[in-house]
């Protein structure tokens, strides 16, 4: 060694620095493990509505809050394995990094512009369901079970809002509305936030160009426990899949879905207040 001169050591900070940007990279998800990541939800969804909501109201909890009960508490718990998945990743618990992992993006021009792409989509939906809907509905195999809410049933025409909800009048019933904005909360950000913030970009780096129709596909099938719904809902399934993956953006999928959803919570305003 050359007098005067020193062998720097490596920089520990550089050295953790470099092993957590490796250990927060979102890994590719081959077809296989999605059909897991998808398959899984879809089965706890379809116990919880098909075997779950009769054996609570069996056992004589009322339907209002056996179906709000087995509807919300699947989505509850994708909305926690998000946020698992989120850390097991090595992601910071911070909201910078929530927002950098699950794409959490501000609005541009293009995003507004696609955004009302997808609520204008919704009419299209309304369409399909009045006819592709209820076409399957009609079947024997593809028919709503009767204890489901009759607004889910598309052989159903709505000719006034409705007034209760599985049997409590909704005039004055302002708790209602409360638990209708938590359920739609868990609802949408579950969603977004497994679907296409957790599982969209790792699809990405197994699919590339055909992330898209293969996201908007399992997205679709995950529906099938509203089985007379599922062909209706395909073509949105895609359309938002795409948006997505075009514009690496999530929240234009947020947005688009409180619109849509939230349509929902206006006939219970109305129905409260006793309009109708």
């Amino acid at each position: 060694m050359v007098e005067g001169t020193a062998v720097k050591p490596a920089s520990r900070t550089g050295f953790l620095k470099d092993t957590r940007v490796k250990s927060g990279a979102a890994h590719p998800m081959p077809l296989w493990l999605s059909l897991v990541f998808f398959g899984i939800p879809s089965l706890l969804a379809w116990l919880s509505i098909y075997i779950g909501i009769p054996t609570l109201v069996r056992t004589g909890v009322p339907l209002f809050w056996g179906f709000w009960l087995c509807m919300t508490a699947p989505l509850i718990l994708m909305f926690a394995a998000a946020l698992v998945a989120y850390r097991l990743e090595g992601h910071p618990w911070t909201w910078a990094g929530i927002q950098a992992r699950f794409r959490l993006k501000p609005m541009q021009r293009s995003d507004w512009l696609w955004t009302l792409v997808l609520v204008a989509w919704f009419g299209g939906y309304m369409l399909l369901r009045q006819s592709l809907s209820r076409g399957l509905a009609s079947l024997p195999l593809f028919a709503p079970p009767d204890f489901l809410p009759s607004i889910l049933d598309p052989r159903l025409v709505m000719t006034s809002l409705p007034q209760d909800m599985l049997g409590i009048p909704l005039k004055g019933s302002w708790w209602i509305l409360l638990l209708q904005i938590g359920v739609l909360f868990f609802n949408i950000f579950e969603e977004e936030f497994w679907w296409r913030g957790y599982i969209l970009p790792r699809q990405e780096l197994s699919f590339g160009k055909n992330t898209w129709w293969i996201h908007g596909l399992l997205w679709a099938a995950f529906h099938t426990f509203w089985k007379w719904d599922f062909l209706s809902l395909l073509p949105g399934c895609l359309l938002l899949s795409y948006v997505v993956v075009r514009r690496k953006n999530t929240t234009p999928a947020i947005i688009s879905h409180w619109v849509n959803n939230g349509l929902t919570l206006i006939a219970i305003l109305f129905g409260i207040l006793g309009v109708g």
